[in-house]
């Protein structure tokens, strides 16, 4: 896998949104509306799965809707352990909306620190898997039980490369990171406008990557 011609590539099709204004407002706006928002989820599904040259048009909204689902569910399935870790480490120290509770000990506080990176480094490492599992169930027609294809998807990853895969995994990562910390400017709005470009650029990216170790689907 060539990196910087998946990156440029995965670019390039993000760009190609504004040649089609109406469209990205939609995905904008559907984005925006909370579970209706899983439709924009299921386009970066068909993205994957089509790996088209261009985005495409919205359509086929319920079909958008279930797969977004299925990849939402698939993407809590792998990050529940993590997050639970996440939450108490969270409580543990004391945290709230409002800062860091008076009544919080710095025992409690080193003792949540530690809980939440923990959780962070497990995330990180659960996703490295995850990425590629729902990637998997998404070029198999959405069989949900690519998700527990451990062997399966450990072979695409190896197909890849593991140094080539962790590489390329850091770097999406970053990107999402930094296109999330932009649209943090306008909180909600934002992260929804935000959201369709990361959704854009890291679908094409995977689409790419699967295109060289799975191939493209054969469409009936």
């Amino acid at each position: 896998m060539n990196l910087s011609d998946n990156l440029n590539k995965a670019g390039s099709f993000t760009g190609k949104v504004f040649s089609d204004i109406g469209n990205l407002i939609l995905l904008i706006v559907l984005n925006i509306i909370p579970i209706v928002n899983f439709i924009v989820l299921g386009y970066m599904a068909k993205i994957v799965r089509e790996s088209p040259d261009e985005p495409p048009k919205l359509g086929d909204y319920g079909k958008l809707f279930v797969d977004g689902l299925l990849v939402l569910i698939a993407l809590i399935i792998y990050a529940i352990i993590p997050s639970i870790l996440l939450i108490a480490g969270v409580f543990m120290a004391g945290l709230g909306p409002f800062g860091i509770s008076r009544f919080a000990s710095p025992l409690a506080l080193l003792a949540g620190g530690g809980l939440f990176i923990a959780g962070l480094i497990l995330l990180f490492i659960f996703m490295i898997f995850g990425v590629m599992a729902i990637g998997n169930m998404i070029r198999s027609g959405m069989n949900f039980s690519k998700i527990f294809a451990f062997s399966e998807n450990w072979e695409l990853i190896k197909k890849v490369g593991l140094g080539n895969y962790l590489i390329w995994y850091i770097v999406i990562f970053i990107v999402a990171l930094i296109l999330g910390a932009i649209g943090s400017v306008i909180p909600w709005v934002g992260g929804a406008i935000a959201g369709v470009f990361v959704y854009l650029f890291v679908g094409k990216s995977l689409a790419l990557l699967l295109d060289e170790v799975i191939g493209l689907p054969k469409l009936a």
